[in-house]
This record gives C-alpha cells, sequence and structure tokens, in this order.
C-alpha cells in the first residue's frame, strides 16, 4: 500500500489528543498495585475494547521501577487466518512513534558535540537550502518541538512516489516556511526528516544503521527496523491493518511510508520495553548506556509551550497533563495503525499500547487513552473533582473571542489550504458567562474563564481540559490552544475563511450554477449557452472535489492527484469563460434583452461564477 498521510482525524484528527474521555464500564480499575492485578485489568480493558469497537488485535507493554510488569499481545495480527498477536514477535506498524528514536539520535550527537542544539540547521547541510524568510535561524530545538514554521503538505493530496535520497525528497517536497521558528507549532514529518538528513550527514552512515548501531544493538532491539515496506522474511511476523468490510474486519497490506522518520518503524512490544526503560533509567538499560542522566534529564522537561498554563513539548517527547501528572510520549497513527507511548519519569512507569485498526469510528484513537486511565488510576484513583472559580467579569469580554479557529497543521500556499475550515473550531459567545465551543463532529460544550484567558469545561470540573487563548499587543485575540494537543495551535480566521462563510458559497453557486444549466438546455441562445457551459464546469469541479475531501483515503495512490488536476483544469477552464459572461451580463440589462427572470437568473449565475473564481483563486485552486 503506497504512502499516505496520516488521518486528518489524526484529523488532527490523527494528530488530536482528547484526554478527558468517558471510562467505559468495563475499565473500572481495583485498588490493588501488584503486577498480577495490573495485568487482569489490562486484560478486561483491551478484550473488551476489541469486542466492543471491531479491533482484530492490540500489543501492551507497561514497565514500572526498571522491571518489564507485562508484556502481552492480545487478539490477532490476522483476522482472515486468525494468526495471534505475540508480544515478543508479532511486528506493528507504531508509526511515529519512531520519531522519538530521531531525537534520541540527535540527543546523541549533541552530547558528544557533534551537533548544536541552537546553531542553524544550514551548519550541517550543503544539499538542502532553505530560502531566507526570517531574521531567526531554524534549529533542531525548533525541529523537536515541531515549531519549525513550516507549512504541511501531502494531507490530502498525494503528490507522487517518492524520490529516491533522502536528500532528494527533502528538496523536492520542501514546505514554504510560512511563520518565524519557535513561534507555533504545526506537527511536520518534514522537519523530522530533516533531523533525520542531519544525522546521516553528521555520523556519516545511512540512518538505520547509525540507529541499530548506537540504540538498537545496545539495548538488545532486534526486532525493531525503519523499513519503509517490509521484507519477505519479515512478512509472516507482521501485524496487518485491518479495515471494517461489510460487517467483518478485512486485513490490508502493509501501508508504504514516504520517509523512514514519518513513521516507518516495525517493532514490538517486548522491544519498546528496552526503550522506554533505558529512558526511564537515565539513558541505560542492562548496563548498556544510550545516552548520559543529564542528557536524558535535558530532552525530557519541556522546552516549548504556547501557553505557560498548558502541556507542551520536551525535545521530542509531547508533554501530558493527566490525574496531577506530567506525561510524556507520542503518538503514532496510521491509517490503519493506532499507537501510544508515555513515560512517566516521576514513578518510572511508562506504557505502551498498539491497535491494528481504526475500528468503528475510529474508536482506537479513544481505546489507547481509556487504557491510559485505566492505568493511572489503577493505583492513585482520580483525584476528587474541584469546583470552578469563574472569573468575575467575563461576560463583557466574551464576545471578544467568538469566531472561527482553524489549525496551523495545515498548508498554506498550495491547494490543499482550502480544507482548513474542515477542521475548524467555532467559539461563541454563550450568553451566561461561558463560552460555547464546537469542535468539528462535536456538539458544542460550555467553557469557563478560571483565569484570564484560560478556560475549563463547566460541565466536568474534574475534567484535566484547558483552553487558552493568545491575544496580540492591540488586545485582539488571535489563537486557541488545547491542553494536551501541543501538536498544533488554531489560528483566528476572517470571515471568508471560515466554514459557514464556505459552506454557504459553495451551496449557492451549486444552485445558481445548476439554474444556468437548465437555462442553456430551455433557452437556447450563445449567452445562455456560455453561462450553461461555466455552469457545468464549475458543477463537474465540485463534484471532484467533494469526492476528494470525502473519499480520499479509499482513493487508489495516483488517483487523487489526477482527480484533482481534472477538477482544476474545469474551474480554470470556468474562469477563463467568465469575463465574457460578466460582458454579456452588463449588455443584457443595458439592452433588456430577454425576460426579467432569465436576466436574474442568468446574472446571478455570472455574479456567483465570478465571486466563486475569487474564492478558487484565494485558495490557490486555480493552479496560477
Amino acid at each position: 500500500m503506497p504512502s499516505k498521510p496520516p488521518s486528518a482525524s489524526l484529523g488532527l484528527s490523527a494528530l488530536v489528543l482528547v484526554l478527558a474521555l468517558a471510562m467505559p464500564a468495563w475499565a473500572e480499575a481495583p485498588l490493588q498495585t501488584d503486577a498480577a492485578s495490573l495485568e487482569s485489568l489490562v486484560e478486561r480493558v483491551v478484550t473488551g475494547q476489541l469486542a466492543a469497537y471491531r479491533i482484530p488485535g492490540a500489543t501492551v507493554a507497561v514497565v514500572r521501577d526498571g522491571q518489564v510488569v507485562l508484556a502481552r499481545g492480545y487478539g490477532d495480527a490476522n483476522a482472515e487466518n486468525h494468526t495471534p498477536v505475540v508480544a515478543d514477535r508479532t511486528l506493528f506498524r507504531v508509526a511515529s512513534i519512531g520519531k522519538l528514536f530521531v531525537w534520541t539520535a540527535v540527543m546523541q550527537l549533541a552530547e558528544q558535540g557533534r551537533l548544536d542544539l541552537d546553531a542553524d540547521v544550514h551548519t550541517y547541510l550543503e544539499d538542502v537550502r532553505f530560502p531566507a524568510a526570517y531574521a531567526q535561524p531554524l534549529t533542531l530545538a525548533h525541529l523537536m518541538a515541531h515549531a519549525g514554521g513550516f507549512e504541511v503538505h501531502e494531507r490530502l493530496w498525494a503528490e507522487g512516489p517518492p524520490p529516491g535520497p533522502l536528500a532528494e525528497y527533502l528538496r523536492e517536497r520542501m514546505p514554504a516556511r510560512v511563520r518565524p521558528p519557535g513561534e507555533l507549532s504545526a506537527y511536520s514529518d518534514y522537519g523530522t526528516s530533516l533531523a533525520e538528513h542531519i544525522v546521516e550527514r553528521v555520523s556519516g552512515q545511512p540512518f538505520e544503521q547509525y540507529l541499530r548501531e548506537n540504540v538498537l544493538e545496545p539495548l538488545g532491539m532486534r526486532r525493531t527496523f525503519f523499513r519503509r515496506t517490509v521484507p519477505p522474511e519479515l512478512a509472516a511476523d507482521m501485524a496487518l491493518g485491518h479495515t471494517v468490510e461489510n460487517g467483518s474486519l478485512r486485513a490490508q497490506p502493509l501501508e508504504q511510508v514516504v520517509v523512514a522518520s514519518s513513521g516507518s518503524l516495525l517493532t514490538t512490544a517486548t522491544d519498546l520495553t528496552r526503550f522506554m526503560l533505558a529512558h526511564l533509567q537515565g539513558g541505560q538499560h542492562e548496563g548498556h548506556r544510550i545516552l548520559r542522566e543529564e542528557t536524558v534529564r535535558q530532552m525530557h522537561r519541556q522546552h516549548f509551550t504556547h501557553d505557560s498554563r498548558l502541556s507542551g513539548w520536551a525535545h521530542g517527547f509531547m508533554e501530558f497533563h493527566l490525574q496531577g501528572q506530567r506525561l510524556i510520549g507520542h503518538l503514532g497513527d496510521a491509517y490503519l495503525f493506532h499507537s501510544l507511548l508515555v513515560l512517566i519519569p516521576e514513578q518510572g512507569m511508562g506504557l505502551f499500547v498498539s491497535y491494528n485498526s481504526p475500528g468503528e469510528q475510529d474508536a482506537a484513537q479513544r481505546a489507547r487513552m481509556e487504557l491510559l486511565r485505566a492505568v493511572l488510576e489503577h493505583p492513585h484513583p482520580a483525584p476528587p473533582s474541584r469546583a470552578l472559580t469563574p472569573t468575575t467579569d467575563f461576560a463583557g469580554r466574551a464576545a471578544r473571542f467568538a469566531g472561527g479557529y482553524q489549525t496551523t497543521w495545515r498548508a498554506y500556499g498550495t491547494a490543499e489550504a482550502s480544507l482548513g475550515w474542515r477542521q475548524e473550531i467555532r467559539v461563541r459567545d454563550g450568553g451566561d458567562g461561558t463560552l460555547h465551543i464546537r469542535e468539528p463532529g462535536h456538539t458544542p460544550r460550555r467553557w469557563v474563564e478560571v483565569e484570564p484567558h484560560l478556560f475549563r469545561p463547566s460541565e466536568d470540573p474534574a475534567s484535566p481540559e484547558r483552553v487558552a487563548f493568545r491575544e496580540d499587543t492591540e488586545g485582539h485575540i488571535t489563537h486557541l490552544f488545547f491542553e494536551n494537543q501541543p501538536a498544533a495551535a488554531y489560528e483566528r480566521v476572517p470571515w471568508y475563511e471560515t466554514a459557514s462563510f464556505t459552506y454557504g458559497l459553495l451551496v449557492v453557486c451549486a444552485v445558481l450554477f445548476a439554474l444556468a444549466v437548465l437555462a442553456g438546455v430551455l433557452h437556447r441562445c450563445p449567452a445562455t449557452g456560455l453561462l450553461a457551459l461555466i455552469g457545468l464546469l464549475h458543477l463537474l469541479f465540485l463534484t471532484g472535489f467533494t469526492l476528494l475531501v470525502r473519499h480520499h483515503a479509499e482513493l487508489e495512490y495516483g488517483d487523487t492527484p489526477r482527480l484533482l488536476g481534472a477538477s482544476m483544469a474545469c474551474a480554470l477552464g470556468a474562469t477563463v469563460l467568465t469575463p465574457g459572461a460578466l460582458v454579456w451580463s452588463v449588455r443584457a440589462w443595458w439592452k433588456r434583452s430577454g425576460k426579467l427572470a432569465l436576466r436574474l437568473t442568468l446574472t446571478g449565475a455570472t455574479l456567483a461564477a465570478a465571486a466563486f473564481a475569487a474564492w478558487l483563486h484565494h485558495w490557490h485552486m486555480l493552479g496560477l
């Protein structure tokens, strides 16, 4: 299966982390702390999830106090032949969890003095150069927080087969830099790939060779591989991703990854216990050291956050706050695998889980968080809820926060920029001293301001969720940030980029274009024929665009660029013809040609075509 980007429901929708989820009935934990009770708890939770969420298999590992508490497989690696998941043998595609290995390699070279995390990356690059865009240099520290200022490509439309050498990929797929480095986080596979290449340049070795010699072999991780495709000798041990088709689980070929650091890690639960223990034990495991203790401490502490009251980034590790505890870790999201690795350094504890199917309605993304909460509550029950103490003057300021906010995890200068409205956060004044915040696919929730620009959910005071807003020097609210979602920020957008405007424009234009086509059929003349052709071309574009947006995951590799190209050609053709329609419309009203109803219909279609052309140009959909 060819390389495809993480799901947008990785969404930020594969990228979106919601930690305050209701615990299912099977996840109630006893207040015992021994390994046997923990294993019993995990078995109840995971087997319940596999059955309830239609997921064929999972692999889980828990470490604590320098020991492997649990490493087990559950369910099937291949549901069609009922191959069981075996913790020390079955290989899972754990996607972006592999980025932690890239950053571990970077920290190794930094502690040796071969890399400076705060130096301009051009210091280490001769074959990849970025145009001068901002006064601040781009550094490895920025890349480790995904704050390099890059736009994000390939969230929907692939750009063709990946180039061969990594340097070629980095040159040909170079995204634009759309903001100064260190300003906002926007999760970037490209930035991690750039760091991978720097490791290769400085070490003088291919990345996987360097990693095997300096991390994997010292830790005894002999079942861990960075492979875009699966070698034949490993095929029998692979967990396959599954989809649900006609009520049945169907195994799918393993997807191909563009570059290693983007998500090609194949590993077992048992191997990852060694990596977790090394990070929890000051950089060593079983007498083999991969990092110094001071380097591990530096790597694990917070280095970037959008708001000092929220979680952020350590060096390459996402930071989470849950149940009064600080966790660091990483998500791993491919189309058909969802994984999680978290460490609690203060407790010497770690958890890894991977599921080999999204499950019904992407339930695997919820499942991993349910398991995490269950394990955390096993020795430490959730703290009692606290009453909210709202700020006293918020009602008069609520309107300042209202508007549409769109993720920074998107493109800005290509046709993909048009997708921002699909993930829009809508904020409005609740009229009762609260904000109503609506996330895509969810009902609005009420939030109470508890500190200036910091909000907690009013329905669930015990929730770890927080929302913070940022204002500029002129007092305008500009950004929104979620607790436990450090991988992206949300920017306030002008009215003409909001979802409500976009939906309204598309619906009105589609109706007027359809009327123009109908008028061309019923009233045949050059003018109506021209408007009918414009309307038909735009309707063909809208059909192709809708297919791309709604069904991109099901389209075969190579179909999306062709469909996009054909759709954009239709839009461009209609736009070229639009000035002629405008000329006709002016003349028709000047000379009072035709019936009033026809003139109104065709003029409406003409104005819609002009407005739609402006919208297409704004979102780079004309290929110009």
